[in-house]
């Protein structure tokens, strides 16, 4: 099947990682890639300069780092690393018209052209946060994994390059707001290479979402992530033990949250959203928290639709004690006594979707949380996370 140039999804929401949902997943990747990247020598940064459109900036260094800086900087070359891997196989698989990767030739080039400038750029983008890393650290760097995507088809890439865009937009407008508080007049170089940085995110975030069809800008004001939010979803792409250095940033990786079924409502009518956790859930004293565009996060009670229990095969899962989700895997239950019909390997869960109340648009984030008085920002609710993200993409 060859694809003509503009590409529109079956469905007007995308939910990112559904549970049942079979992918099948592209090859593997791993780096170094034939430049050498991701340490270039000189000759090859010239080159990439070319190829990217624009140099490093030449502007003074910030005269400081905190430690909270330097994780979100080692955050963001890991992140960058996840964005070379997927636009460089996707760049082969359409040079080489792997099958679901034909497109017609005049559509073939202007992809192959925009991706190649945009590979360029995010390659630049994980050079200059490393480089930031390797300062402040006295040579130390950051690592990339291996890494599997979850596409087979040209659309499903498309699909797939707008979220994982969409999640670095939010987690730079995160670290904007982070390193402002932490460095104050310190901070204001950084500030400025990471607003140039989000601008080119968002330039690209547009052209996936004119390829769908869609109107290149989502909403006036973009979802923000944090930290956490995006260190956790990037492990759903990471080979298990492929990665040298992750534990060098240290945040907490959550448990994940997956979507199976949405419906948005009306004006009249709340749609609802179907999520699965890996473990127990407490509707008593947990809620799925929204957060999407520039509301402070939304928080609904939901209903427990079944629990499956844990099979004693080896697999992680989670129990409710003395209010305390705990993890174990089911061998470790038996061998502690562990009843194991009192383990829980998975909830489905039902909530409602506050997208017609709220005028959602764009990347929504999903969460199962401990109910609080308030949630004011993505960190509160990312704070207190029990399972998350759920991602969820509406147009």
């Amino acid at each position: 099947m060859r694809f003509a140039l503009a590409l529109r999804s079956s469905l007007v929401a995308i939910a990112v990682l559904l549970v049942g949902d079979h992918h099948v997943l592209a090859e593997p990747f791993s780096f170094p890639l034939p430049n050498g990247f991701p340490f270039p020598n000189e000759t090859a940064l010239e080159e990439l300069f070319t190829r990217a459109g624009g140099n490093f900036t030449n502007a003074p260094l910030a005269p400081r780092f905190d430690d909270d800086s330097l994780t979100s900087w080692k955050l963001q070359a890991f992140n960058e690393f996840m964005e070379v891997a997927f636009f460089t196989q996707l760049i082969a698989n359409i040079s080489n018209s792997v099958p679901g990767y034909e497109l017609d030739s005049a559509t073939r080039e202007y992809v192959l052209s925009s991706l190649e400038t945009i590979q360029a750029q995010e390659e630049m983008h994980a050079y200059n946060a490393n480089d930031a890393v390797r300062h402040f650290t006295n040579g130390s760097h950051m690592f990339p994994c291996t890494y599997q995507f979850p596409v087979s088809t040209f659309a499903e890439a498309v699909d797939f390059a707008q979220t994982l865009t969409d999640m670095y937009i939010g987690l730079l407008a995160n670290i904007q707001q982070r390193t402002a508080e932490h460095l104050g007049s310190d901070s204001n170089s950084i500030v400025y290479v990471l607003a140039q940085a989000l601008g080119q995110e968002g330039q690209q975030s547009g052209w996936f979402r004119s390829l769908r069809r869609l109107p290149p800008s989502a909403e006036p004001f973009l979802t923000t992530s944090t930290r956490e939010f995006a260190l956790s979803w990037m492990q759903h792409w990471i080979v298990p033990g492929s990665c040298p250095n992750m534990e060098d940033i240290p945040l907490r990786i959550l448990p994940p949250l997956a979507i199976t079924a949405v419906s948005v409502g009306d004006a009249s009518h709340s749609g609802n959203v179907t999520l699965v956790a890996p473990g127990a859930v407490d509707p008593d004293s947990q809620r799925v928290a929204f957060v999407n565009g520039a509301l402070v996060p939304t928080v609904v009670p939901f209903k427990v639709r079944r629990t499956t229990p844990c099979s004693g095969d080896g697999r992680f899962a989670h129990r409710m004690e003395g209010g305390q989700n705990v993890v174990a895997s089911t061998e470790r239950a038996v061998s502690a006594s562990m009843d194991l019909e009192d383990c829980i390997a998975s909830t489905e869960i039902v909530a409602d979707m506050p997208y017609a109340h709220n005028v959602m648009h764009g990347l929504v984030l999903m969460a199962v949380v401990e109910s609080r008085e308030e949630f004011i920002t993505a960190q509160d609710v990312t704070d207190a996370t029990v399972f998350g993200p759920a991602l969820l993409e509406w147009s």
